[in-house]
C-alpha cells in the first residue's frame, strides 16, 4: 500500500530521483547510513567527520583512473581498523563492483592508512566497513 506523490516516475510514486556526488569529472556518492558498518566504542559522527576531511584523497584516488577509463563506476566497501591511540592499523576492501578498479582500491587503502580518528572510548580497536560510490559526472 502506498500513498500517491508529486513528481516524476512511472507509476507516478515517488518524489523523483537522487543525485550521487558532485558535479564534476567524478563524484564520490554518500553512502546508505545501512551500510556503515561499526562495531567498537567510537561515535559514527566521529568517524564520518575525519572521513569528510580526507574526502579529497579519496576522491584523487577515483579521478587518476578515470582519466584512463572515463566509464569508472561502483561501490567500494573499504574495511579499515583504528588502533587505541586513533591511528588506522589495516585498510583493505570488503567488497567491490568496480570493474578494472584495483589501482583505485589500492590508493583508497593506502590514504586510509594515514588517517588519524579520535581515540576510542576505553580503549580497544574499531572495526569500520565504510562503502563509497563512485559515479563519472
Amino acid at each position: 500500500m502506498g500513498t500517491q506523490g508529486s513528481g516524476s516516475g512511472s507509476s507516478g510514486y515517488g518524489s523523483g530521483g537522487g543525485n550521487f556526488g558532485p558535479k564534476g569529472e567524478g563524484g564520490i556518492g554518500r553512502y546508505v547510513d545501512s551500510q556503515l558498518i561499526i562495531l567498537g566504542a567510537l561515535d559514527k559522527s566521529l568517524i564520518d567527520r575525519v572521513i569528510k576531511r580526507n574526502m579529497n584523497q579519496i576522491k584523487y584516488c577515483y579521478q587518476r583512473q578515470l582519466n584512463a577509463n572515463p566509464t569508472l563506476n561502483g561501490k567500494i566497501v573499504v574495511k579499515f581498523v583504528i588502533s587505541g591511540d586513533g591511528s588506522v592499523s589495516k585498510a583493505s576492501t570488503a567488497t567491490s563492483t568496480m570493474t578494472g578498479g584495483d589501482a583505485v582500491e589500492s590508493c583508497i587503502n593506502s590514504r586510509f592508512l594515514r588517517f588519524q580518528f579520535p581515540e576510542p572510548k576505553g580503549g580497544g580497536i574499531v572495526i569500520v566497513k565504510y562503502p563509497f560510490i563512485f559515479a563519472p559526472q
